[in-house]
């Protein structure tokens, strides 16, 4: 069993975060008729500027926006990295400790951190230290002179060559077994990690944090903690994250998604899903990220746009399974866009007033509401069920000792025929006659013993929670004090 971190700062656990690449997703102000700047409704892509495609979003279109994630109901953001690059991305630094001037002054930062937490908003910063620009003047210095001071920062060889992130010639990596490379990045007074925590951010998301290793990230944890003790430290992870959190405060990992994906295509079946499941969160490994789209990967309207029976289903589980909720900005317009570049395109802000739009954020507001009101989705208990003769049945439930009426059960028929199971909820305070409403629905079922018969449509997805009023002047939960 994994020993997971106890000094984890709490916000975290109640957090839904709305995931931001600031040049593409909104500008105001001046800059924006800078010449070198694309149209804004432009294809990404098109172009052909590759990483300097840049479209001049910046942090004054963020900040004019935040009344909207609010309303969404996230209340952290996670801002891709803003230090100085080349590219628009900015996963390529060449100053970890400027702010990009495209994206403002130190001004705008300022009242955009201000501004987030009036709001009750975390800012969470996007911080590659695996690697840098080829532009850089560390790499610029090292490859320019074998015996200069940095030259041991990179691993090159004997014919020129250098280690660089995924064969990128333009990332080289940096080594971060160095001392004064660490002393830099990560544990020196003024490196850079707690550069931006003093800028008023509350966390840092390490950029492929594989690369980093598990010792340097647990090396980071023991260096920010003391001085920020309410800084969340988050680590990007190609893989299963779970034991990971033996020193992160939380990973943000594909293992849900690709999951599901999986799922969707054919490869896995409902039950081998729930058993993944079950491998991710039946430890109490509660903090990972819950994610169906990000800058990375294609949008989810793009992968299941025609499914939308399996998109609802897939959204339901994630605020209602353990783990962090995180939505990829655009996601509450139904944008669409495949792979790197057309993932990062740029939002039409009209759309939130058309009919279809409103209906998906009513959707998401309720999951949200849902999310935020419900403390057994936030620090409870969760265990799947396993129902025989329904293989497409994917159940569980979350449960919270201190409440013990503050249950949320979830039922997705993943097939095309109507069912009717009886299932059996384990938790001793399901009492006979109780009754379960479904969120979505307002529809009713009576448990009998801790079983439960319930009639699903083909590929719905049912939330249930408790409704302690089936009984006139009763109530099944007592609270009373000896």
């Amino acid at each position: 069993m994994t020993d997971f971190r106890k000094d984890t700062p709490q916000w975290l656990d109640e957090a839904i975060f709305y995931q931001i690449m600031p040049d593409r997703f909104a500008r105001e102000g001046s800059g924006q008729n800078e010449p070198k700047l694309v149209q804004w409704d432009a294809r990404p892509g098109s172009s052909g500027r590759g990483g300097s495609e840049f479209y001049g979003g910046n942090l004054k279109g963020i900040c004019a926006h935040l009344d909207h994630i609010k309303a969404l109901g996230a209340n952290a953001v996670l801002l891709t990295p803003v230090n100085r690059a080349p590219s628009y991305h900015r996963y390529d630094t060449t100053d970890f400790c400027e702010l990009d001037p495209l994206l403002g002054d130190w001004h705008d930062l300022e009242r955009l951190v201000g501004a987030a937490h009036e709001r009750g908003i975390r800012l969470v910063c996007d911080i590659a230290l695996n690697h840098v620009s080829h532009e850089h003047p560390w790499f610029q210095a090292a490859r320019g002179n074998p015996q200069s001071r940095e030259r041991s920062w990179f691993k090159f060889a004997e014919d020129g060559g250098y280690q660089c992130w995924w064969g990128y010639h333009t990332l080289p990596e940096l080594q971060l077994d160095n001392p004064e490379v660490q002393q830099k990045l990560f544990l020196g007074r003024d490196n850079v990690l707690a550069f931006w925590l003093d800028k008023g951010f509350d966390g840092i998301r390490l950029d492929c944090a594989n690369d980093l290793t598990l010792e340097t990230c647990e090396k980071i944890v023991a260096e920010i903690r003391p001085r920020f003790p309410q800084a969340a430290i988050i680590g990007e992870l190609c893989t299963y994250s779970v034991p990971w959190l033996r020193v992160l405060d939380a990973t943000q990992s594909y293992f849900f998604t690709d999951s599901l994906k999986a799922l969707k295509s054919g490869s896995i079946t409902t039950r081998q899903c729930l058993n993944n499941m079950q491998i991710a969160y039946s430890s109490g490994a509660r903090r990972q990220f819950q994610m169906l789209s990000s800058h990375d990967i294609p949008r989810i309207y793009s992968e299941w746009g025609r499914a939308p029976a399996f998109l609802r289903a897939a959204r339901r589980l994630q605020f209602t399974m353990p783990g962090i909720p995180m939505l990829y900005y655009g996601e509450e317009l139904a944008m669409r866009g495949r792979h790197d570049p057309e993932n990062r395109a740029t939002p039409d802000w009209r759309l939130l007033k058309k009919p279809e739009i409103a209906e998906e954020l009513k959707e998401l507001q309720k999951l949200t509401e849902l999310r935020h009101n419900s403390p057994e989705l936030i620090r409870g208990s969760w265990q799947p069920i396993f129902t025989d003769g329904y293989p497409d049945l994917f159940a569980f439930f979350r449960a919270d000792q201190a409440n013990p009426h503050c249950l949320t059960l979830v039922t997705w028929n993943n097939s095309r025929k109507k069912i009717q199971p009886t299932i059996t909820v384990p938790w001793g305070w399901l009492f006979s006659q109780l009754q379960l409403e479904e969120v979505f629905t307002g529809r009713r079922i009576t448990t009998v013993a801790g079983m439960v018969t319930l009639t699903l449509a083909p590929n719905e997805c049912a939330v249930w929670q408790v409704k302690d009023d089936s009984k006139r002047n009763y109530s099944f939960f007592k609270n009373r004090s000896r």
